[in-house]
């Protein structure tokens, strides 16, 4: 990759929703980056693209695409199957690779993509999108413990989503052929924010079941347990809530200073830390506890108009992207490396294969 900040190409891979929705946009805003050259399978899907995003080259022969944009980055925005054979053959062309999550669907084709990126690593980077690590929120979360030296007991995360989820909404989604069903599309997220707090997860016991009325569904709610070295996690994942949000994700974060509630229905994030006693205490414990809320709210609230008016976004992409870059042009690794993403993916993929009842492998790298 040349080291001229001016002259970093990247070409995306797959037209679809979250290239035109999330990548593409966060490519545009990075200054020096220049979007080359788009390729799917779908010539007309990627011809509207390119013309929408004002990318100059089109490709439908990935190959083709290797060969021809040979120093630019591949950003693979294609649905999790094809993500191994893409980013292998990628990585062995000589092209850096960003990979959209999950890292791949079983054990044996995340081991292929971490093989050929080891025995390539001095020559390519590797960027798994485990984009929440980077939001606003999390980067807060990590803050508080690690200023308080927090020795956390436990963490819970909820995902609680609608039945009108766009996903699981659509009987001819291709999560629906996932391992998991929906769960195999977005479980990773809670699982890398999991593992990021408090270690190296152990899966303890999985449970699933059914409360919605699609058809096509076999679970929609999911409860997960785990440890870690004396710290214990939770995961809930529902499909059945009653709110619609754009942050579905809530953290609580137990420790033995402190307490730290995330509540993403209303991105709201407070601290409390012993319990006074006295009812007088109490009363102002309850005080300083709704002052948290407005002013965590007023917060919220300015963050949110002033991202919004310079066209920014809390996905984390951006940062992930704009870091990815600063690693491959100064010769450093990343903030979040391709060995912690495969972990919390082999994760991903155990509790994935106690739903459906399959025997999971050893998850040891060679």
């Amino acid at each position: 990759m040349n080291g001229n900040l001016n002259k970093i190409s990247v070409a995306i891979v797959g037209a679809g929703y979250i290239a035109n929705t999330v990548h593409i946009p966060i490519w545009r805003k990075i200054k020096g980056v220049n979007l080359t050259a788009i390729y799917d399978i779908d010539k007309e899907r990627a011809e509207k693209t390119a013309r929408k995003w004002r990318i100059p080259r089109i490709y439908t022969d990935f190959a083709k695409l290797l060969e021809e944009e040979n120093e630019a980055i591949i950003d693979i925005c294609t649905p999790p199957s094809t993500h191994a054979s893409l980013s292998v053959e990628a990585m062995r062309m000589g092209h850096s690779v960003v990979l959209e999550k999950p890292m791949a669907m079983s054990y044996e084709e995340c081991k292929k993509i971490m093989d050929e990126y080891q025995k390539r690593k001095h020559e390519v980077r590797l960027c798994i999108i485990h984009n929440f690590l980077f939001t606003p929120p999390l980067l807060e979360i990590k803050s508080i413990i690690n200023k308080k030296h927090l020795d956390i007991l436990s963490v819970d995360i909820r995902m609680l989503h609608t039945p009108n989820d766009e996903m699981i909404s659509d009987k001819n989604h291709w999560v629906h052929k996932l391992p998991g069903g929906r769960f195999g599309e977005n479980l990773i997220h809670p699982i890398y924010i999991l593992q990021n707090l408090i270690g190296r997860l152990n899966v303890r016991d999985v449970y699933t079941s059914k409360r919605g009325s699609y058809d096509w569904v076999k679970f929609d709610e999911l409860f997960a347990t785990f440890d870690s070295e004396g710290k214990y996690g939770t995961i809930h994942i529902s499909f059945n809530g009653p709110r619609a949000t754009n942050a579905p994700l809530s953290i609580r974060v137990y420790g033995k200073q402190l307490i730290i509630n995330y509540d993403g229905s209303n991105l709201t994030l407070i601290t409390q830390g012993s319990l006074p006693q006295g009812a007088i205490w109490k009363v102002k414990d309850n005080l300083t506890l709704i002052t948290q809320i407005a002013k965590s709210l007023i917060k919220v609230t300015i963050k949110k108009t002033i991202r919004t008016v310079l066209g920014k976004n809390d996905t984390g992409h951006e940062y992930l992207f704009t870091s990815f870059i600063q690693s491959i042009l100064e010769n450093r690794e990343m903030p979040y490396t391709p060995e912690e993403a495969y972990d919390a993916t082999i994760t991903f993929l155990e509790v994935l294969q106690r739903i459906e009842n399959i025997k999971f492998k050893s998850n040891t790298l060679t």
